[in-house]
């Protein structure tokens, strides 16, 4: 009987120089194939995709800046059920002027989207707001969320008739009842990195942007730990955007269409 060479992700070989080769993880109990570039994982629930490796971060000026994923991902309002994460470093958390929006759905005043935001304008505390709609907006408003200008792992994760969360760097900082159905018919495009009001090309994003994956269901905090750390596992997930001087999409076809954004070299903790 012939079995797989067992392998930790410290200990085994490289990816880009072993095309096809299979092995057994000791630390995941996983099987991993290596595609030439990075290993895919085989999980007993599917495939997962790990990269260990990143050398890319999108980069926004906070005006005109954005990248487009299109109008793939209705899920997010129509089944209230998804999880989004994201690495960011701000080139400056204390300008008291503007909003800089993360990411999120394009909205007009009379019809609203999901959104992730930070806002330090006076009278604000460096707030990490979170607002997804549904009939009643559920809203998550973090004072203090932010307040240096580092790396910072950022989660939102929703289940319908439960919880909207939202993590920073692996930890819940702030949660509420989540809506179980959402009155929202009309779906916008998702955008990372620009201003969500439909029209307003400022309030964007002034820093770094990395890793940005969209699911179609909560993520667990242990699945959480294994994005953010530095075995960089991905469960099944509907896309994927890292950077890698690009706006594609790594795991699907739904390829970001890129304004403005540059990509530099990463500084990310892993």
């Amino acid at each position: 009987m012939s079995t797989l060479q067992s392998y930790t992700n410290a200990t085994r070989p490289s990816a880009s120089s072993n095309s096809g080769l299979c092995i057994f993880r000791t630390d995941t109990n996983a099987i991993e194939v290596s595609d030439g570039t990075d290993y895919l994982t085989y999980n007993n629930d599917g495939i997962y995709s790990s990269y260990p490796s990143n050398s890319y971060s999108a980069f926004f000026d906070a005006t005109n800046d954005t990248i487009d994923t299109g109008d793939k991902f209705d899920f997010i309002q129509n089944t209230c059920n998804f999880s989004i994460v994201a690495w960011v470093k701000f080139t400056d958390h204390t300008s008291t002027t503007a909003i800089q929006s993360i990411l999120g759905t394009t909205y007009t005043s009379s019809q609203k989207g999901f959104y992730l935001f930070y806002d330090n304008r006076v009278g604000n505390n460096n707030i990490l707001k979170v607002s997804f709609p549904a009939g009643t907006t559920a809203s998550i408003n973090v004072d203090d969320g932010i307040t240096d200008d580092n790396w910072h792992h950022l989660v939102v994760t929703c289940v319908a008739g439960g919880t909207l969360k939202l993590y920073k760097d692996g930890t819940v900082i702030g949660s509420t009842s989540a809506p179980s159905t959402t009155t929202t018919t009309a779906f916008y495009t998702m955008k990372l990195g620009s201003a969500l009001i439909s029209g307003n090309n400022t309030n964007g994003l002034f820093g770094h942007m990395d890793e940005v994956g969209i699911f179609n269901r909560e993520l667990t905090s242990f699945e959480i730990d294994n994005i953010r750390g530095t075995s960089k596992t991905f469960p099944p997930i509907s896309s994927l955007y890292r950077f890698e001087n690009n706006a594609d999409d790594e795991t699907g076809t739904n390829n970001g269409t890129n304004t403005g954004a540059t990509f530099v070299t990463s500084e990310k903790p892993y």
